[in-house]
Order: structure tokens, then sequence, then C-alpha cells
């Protein structure tokens, strides 16, 4: 009897040994929803929420944690101002310790909008862009980059 209860103890205890953590120590992220079409308008909002996990949960106010994100234009035709978007990043905000959450970032379409020039002179003025949106932690763990489904900003 003992016999056939030790190999069973054993695997047992060694599939208990084997089994991993939920969440990981570099934080993860993922889209769970975003904006698809902007219109054109002084005020409009557009947003990207994430899901996080964190294993720590030291995602908040500090100087060494930070979401940052670069937007991308799509378009190749020549643009006004310039075709590039400088990155940016931004802390978090306080909130209590926490192993999964969500985030949400919201923009304004007047800061993304770049008028295109056609061959006409005129400006045809859509524009599309893409986010790659990454996170840090407290202790410097950063996440992997995400990329953004297209976000078409309507113009004028």
């Amino acid at each position: 009897m003992i016999r056939k209860l030790v190999p069973i103890c054993l695997l047992m205890v060694i599939l208990a040994a084997c089994s991993k953590d939920k969440y990981q120590t570099k934080p993860t992220i993922r889209i769970k929803d975003q904006s698809r079409v902007v219109p054109f308008d002084s005020e409009a909002i557009f947003y990207i929420n994430l899901e996080f996990t964190d294993k720590e949960g030291d995602l908040s106010s500090d100087k060494d944690s930070a979401i940052y994100y670069k937007p991308i234009m799509l378009n190749t035709r020549s643009v006004i101002g310039g075709s590039e978007y400088p990155e940016a990043y931004a802390a978090f905000p306080d909130f209590p310790d926490k192993t999964k959450g969500e985030i949400e970032i919201r923009m304004e379409q007047v800061f993304f909008y770049r008028q295109i020039q056609n061959n006409q002179g005129g400006n045809d003025a859509n524009d599309t862009l893409i986010f790659k949106i990454a996170i840090t932690d407290r202790a410097g763990n950063t996440s992997d980059t995400l990329t953004s489904e297209p976000i078409i900003l309507l113009g004028q």
C-alpha cells in the first residue's frame, strides 16, 4: 500500500511546487477598449482603456512609476508642422497598491490633429494614429510595449 501511496504523494508535491504565480513582477498591460474614430472638434476627446497586472502592486504616484506613450502618424503624405510627435509620459495619480486594475488615457483631438497637404494645395484633413504604450512600476520594472489599433482623427 505504501509503495502505491508514495509515488502519488510525490507527484502531488511536484505539481504543487511547480504552480506558477498568477501575476509577474514585470507589469503587464492590454488594451481593453479604445476610440476608433474621433470627430473634428476643439473639445473632442479620445481614449485608450488599459488593463494592468503587477505582482507587487507598486504602480502609483512616484517619480519612478509612470506610463509612457508615443503617438505615431500613419499618413505618408507631407504634413504641415512636422510629422513626428514627441514621446510623452505621465506619473500615475495616488491610489492604493493594487495587483490588478484599469488605466484610462484621455487625449484631446486638437493636440494631435495635423493638416495634410495634397497635390492640389488643399488639405486632406483626416489623420490616422497608433500609440505605443508601456508602464513602469516603482521598482523600475517595465512592461512590454503594446500597440493600439489605428485611431482616425476626422478633419474639418
